[in-house]
């Protein structure tokens, strides 16, 4: 009798034991994992800039045009005293890429305003005499017809529409620069349209950078 007791209290005993045991290795992996890590920390996208320069003082900053007085660059061309025998007049632009980004560029211009652009042409040509840009940028038009957006080369070895970054302002040559050269001439009606005595002409040309 004592015997079977016996059996029955070590079994019991046992059956306990592995109970706890049990509840002791969940308990210890619950509680008291082991873990490791890395971490890479730091990581970082930052923007380029986009900005340029129009001759040496007027800086494109914005998604608008800006500059001194009335949010334009200061007048290229200035003339005064046209008359019947008058040829032409030039005046030149440098743009340069002085953002961070390469950026593709374009030329545009407004119909001119005022009774004397009738008579008057405009031609944009730049300093590339080798294909693919030939130097015209704009063909003698008359300054009352809108010169539509028009992609402009920069001047590298090989003109490109790509314009390398980081020009200095002020610049009017190479991969992140070009020069401009604007001619106002006389239309065919200039020498006998009396009518444009005492009348004038103004247009404003804008150049859009993209990236």
């Amino acid at each position: 009798m004592e015997s079977r007791k016996s059996k029955r209290s070590l079994r019991m005993a046992l059956v306990l034991g592995a109970a706890v045991a049990g509840t002791a290795l969940v308990g210890f992996g619950g509680l008291a994992a082991w873990n490791a890590y890395t971490e890479n920390a730091g990581n970082s996208v930052a923007a380029g800039t986009l900005a340029h320069a129009n001759n040496t003082s007027c800086l494109s900053l914005t998604a608008t045009p800006i500059s001194t007085g009335s949010n334009w660059c200061s007048a290229v061309i200035t003339i005064n005293g046209v008359w019947s025998g008058w040829t032409a007049q030039t005046g030149t632009i440098k743009i340069a890429n002085t953002g961070s980004l390469t950026s593709t560029f374009q030329v545009s211009m407004a119909a001119g305003t005022g009774g004397l652009c009738a008579d008057l042409t405009l031609k944009v040509t730049d300093l590339n005499s080798l294909a693919p840009d030939t130097g015209t940028v704009y063909g003698p038009t008359a300054l009352t017809t809108a010169m539509p957006l028009t992609s402009i080369y920069s001047n590298a070895a090989t003109p490109s529409l790509n314009w390398t970054g980081n020009g200095a302002a002020g610049t009017g040559t190479g991969a992140t620069a070009n020069t401009f050269t604007l001619t106002v001439g006389p239309g065919s009606g200039l020498v006998n349209d009396a009518t444009d005595q005492g009348t004038n002409c103004t247009f404003n040309v804008l150049f859009t950078q993209a990236a």
